[in-house]
Parts: structure tokens; C-alpha cells; sequence
């Protein structure tokens, strides 16, 4: 089946086109630490050859985040690019050394910066009011009210 008739590869081609930026981070991190479950897994069963691919795609996923960091914010894009970079570092030793305990160390490494974006991202999102409650909506901080 090609992916022009497979419904799953358009549904996820449709939400990658349509997602915001944050929701497109979220979704690389996410792909990163499925290729690094399978690596592992791959390491552990001796199948080099598949070892190799998802460790391949894994690093794809760095190489992309590294090339997406917003250079307005050297601070930060900095950091996350020296962190990238090592991650991509580790995984290219483990792919040579076929050790999965490197595999496992970029994970938790992942891991961590996956849970820190979704808590930035759902400390953004206004709250719902509940049924009945006449309070004003809250307003991030960083936009100005008007009127």
C-alpha cells in the first residue's frame, strides 16, 4: 500500500501539516523516544541491522530539533543545542558499540525535556471556568488587556 492510499499515513501527514509548533515539538520528542524503545529493544535481541535504523531515525529527530531552535533566544537555544548534540553523541556510540545503556541514558534524558515542554505548554493554556463562575478569563501575563 502506497502512502497516498494508506488512511494512516495521510491522517499523520494531516497532523503534522495542521499542528502548532508546540504540538510539533511535542510530537518529535515523542517519535524520538519510540525509535529509542525500539533501538533498545533491537540492541538487546542482537538484531544489529534494526538497531541501526531506529537509532538512525532517532537521531534524524536531534538533528531536526538542533535545526529548529529559535536563534532570537541565544541563551536557551545554546543549552539545547549543546544537550542535542550530546544525546546525537551518545546514540552514535551506542549504535557503534551496540550498548543500550546509552540508549537508555538519551531516553531519560528525553524523557525529562518532554515532561518539562508539556508543563510549560499546559501552564499556558488558560483554564476552563467553571459552570456558573463570572470571574474574568485569565489573561497570560505577558499580553495586555485592552478596554
Amino acid at each position: 500500500m502506497t502512502a497516498m492510499n494508506n488512511p494512516y499515513q495521510n491522517y499523520r501527514r494531516t497532523q503534522v501539516e495542521t499542528a502548532d509548533q508546540a504540538t510539533l515539538l511535542l510530537m518529535l520528542y515523542s517519535g524520538a523516544l519510540k525509535f529509542l524503545k525500539a533501538a533498545r529493544r533491537a540492541i538487546e535481541d542482537n538484531y544489529i541491522e534494526e538497531t541501526n535504523h531506529q537509532l538512525g531515525r532517532a537521531q534524524d529527530v536531534l538533528c531536526e530539533l538542533m535545526g529548529s531552535l529559535n536563534p532570537d533566544v541565544p541563551e536557551i537555544s545554546s543549552n539545547l543545542f549543546q544537550l542535542y548534540e550530546y544525546m546525537h553523541y551518545q546514540l552514535v556510540q551506542a549504535n557503534i558499540k551496540k550498548d543500550a545503556a546509552l540508549v537508555e541514558e538519551v531516553e531519560k534524558m528525553l524523557n525529562t525535556l518532554l515532561e518539562a515542554w508539556q508543563a510549560a505548554i499546559n501552564s499556558e493554556k488558560p483554564e476552563p471556568a467553571a459552570a456558573g463562575d463570572e470571574e474574568e478569563p485569565k489573561v497570560r501575563p505577558f499580553v495586555e488587556k485592552k478596554g
